[in-house]
């Protein structure tokens, strides 16, 4: 290990200001969900340390938007090596605090790595010439906003935490993270191990409780926000980052379907379904949440999918050979409980499951309902956890009819060896992304977006880049200057 990685200390931590470690009167602990221990002490911002924050930011984003295009991603670089310096110490923080069993929990440190890289060579939003004549000249480029406020869900923490940080540091702006309190140790980490290479004010980091996102939504000095979580609480976002008509990005909740189709061959499509809907124990914003299989092989799919999910080792995220961990927060506990509650009290049939143990953590043995009405709230709503109902179809028009029939739209996913079938079937999917022949797994470099109540904007790819920057449009006039119309 290098000098500079025995200089960090993995179990305390530090809310980042101004380059430099702050810690409160207050503090409060992550909740390792595989045996519900508490884990390591974290401060508690303040509003005072929210000020300070955003002064600081200000501050360094007026040398940092002038900096060259390609100095920031030399720096981005710089900072990919250092996490992958840190590659064991954070895989095990992530198993700690997220419940992964250790090839996901290794999974994320690679994929956050992977932003960074894409991001190192990503080209800059070139500055368009719309006209240029003998009279006009008009162009439009992009400027970075200024300060941006990253609100971070507790899935993902280090991924979608990068997914907001990386680009808006790209594009010239400085950024605000606020982790989730439920997973705040691998967020808060990245930033103090960001200060050796960045000025101070450029990337910061806050945990904090329940009264410091909203600070954030309404602060003044904050240019941007970004959030990612749940609707009721994107709404919210929304409704106060009007106060200062902030830019929002909001990645939201989904209600993703998979359709399976009569020709594909079940033994190879049948794991990959069972991943897309419960991988991460189904708490991933595009998992498959709702799975047709066409009626002509419902049965022998059903088999299929039954012996894949069998086969998973669940529990503890520790232990060797787990597929599934638990579900990483006592109160989605509680809300996956529901599910399971509900479909039993209504009497629906599980294929799998239908018990929710408790053996000291949050783990939850995966569950599937067969074929519940189409308003029973397994299929109508979003547990983010690992149950799913499976219907049957028959046609592609009642079938889109039943897909389309909900207010979310981030995610679906299509199977059939009919490669003009399933892109036809794709384009009706009332949704941002659709996968096909493949469980979601989103990429860093194409745009990823809700439709309906499941988001505003989006994140990756270029157009993610331009979600961080303001449009300006020049209009160069070349001769006749102070010349009036005649009217």
């Amino acid at each position: 290990m290098s000098d500079k990685a025995a200089t960090l200390d993995f179990e305390k931590f530090h809310n980042t200001i101004a380059g430099k470690p702050r810690d409160s009167p207050k503090v409060h602990n992550g909740v390792n969900p595989s045996d519900k221990t508490k884990l390591w002490d974290v401060p508690i911002a303040t509003e005072h340390d929210l000020d300070d924050a955003v002064k600081s930011a200000q501050e360094a984003f007026k040398r940092w938007s002038k900096t060259a295009w390609k100095e920031r991603q030399s720096l981005l670089l710089q900072l990919r090596e250092e996490l992958l310096s840190h590659r064991v110490e954070m895989t095990q923080m992530i198993l700690k605090e997220c419940g992964k069993p250790i090839q996901f929990a290794q999974g994320e440190i690679d994929a956050a790595a992977g932003i960074l890289q894409y991001h190192a060579t990503a080209p800059p939003p070139g500055e368009q010439t719309i006209q240029d004549d003998a009279d006009l000249k008009l162009s439009l480029r992009y400027v970075p906003l200024g300060v941006v406020g990253a609100i971070c869900p507790w899935n993902f923490p280090l991924i979608l935490s990068m997914q907001k940080i990386v680009p808006g540091l790209l594009t010239g702006n400085t950024v605000i993270v606020k982790p989730s309190p439920f997973t705040p140790y691998s967020a808060l980490k990245f930033v103090e191990m960001a200060q050796k290479y960045l000025p101070p004010g450029v990337l910061q980091a806050l945990n904090g409780d329940d009264r410091l996102g909203p600070m954030m939504t309404e602060h003044p000095g904050i240019e941007k926000i970004s959030f990612t979580g749940s609707i009721s609480t994107g709404k919210r976002v929304m409704m106060s980052a009007a106060k200062t008509l902030k830019r929002v990005t909001l990645e939201l909740g989904g209600n993703s379907a998979c359709i399976v189709c009569p020709d594909v061959d079940v033994n190879k499509v049948a794991p990959l379904v069972a991943l897309g809907a419960f991988f991460n124990s189904g708490q991933l914003c595009v998992a498959s949440k709702r799975l047709y299989v066409h009626t002509d092989i419902y049965k022998e799919f059903q088999e299929a999918i039954l012996n894949v999910v069998k086969s998973w080792k669940v529990g503890p995220a520790g232990e060797p050979g787990m597929m599934l961990g638990p579900v990483q927060n006592e109160m989605q506990y509680n809300i996956v409980k529901g599910f399971f509650e509900d479909c039993a009290v209504n009497g629906y049939q599980f294929l799998l499951g239908g018990e929710v143990g408790d053996a000291g953590g949050f783990s939850v043995q995966p569950a599937i309902i067969d074929n519940p009405p189409h308003s029973s709230r397994i299929v109508a709503e979003e547990p983010f956890g690992p149950i799913v109902p499976m219907m049957p179809w028959t046609t592609e028009e009642e079938l889109l009819t039943r897909v389309n029939d909900t207010r979310t739209g981030l995610g679906g996913a299509v199977y059939c060896a009919d490669h003009e079938r399933a892109v036809n079937i794709a384009k009706q999917i009332e949704a941002g992304t659709i996968w096909i022949n493949s469980f979601e797994r989103p990429l860093p470099n194409t745009f990823f977006s809700g439709h309906k109540e499941s988001g505003i904007g989006g994140e990756s790819g270029e157009q993610g880049l331009l979600a961080y920057m303001n449009a300006q449009a020049i209009h160069l006039y070349k001769s006749d200057v102070g010349k009036a119309p005649k009217l």
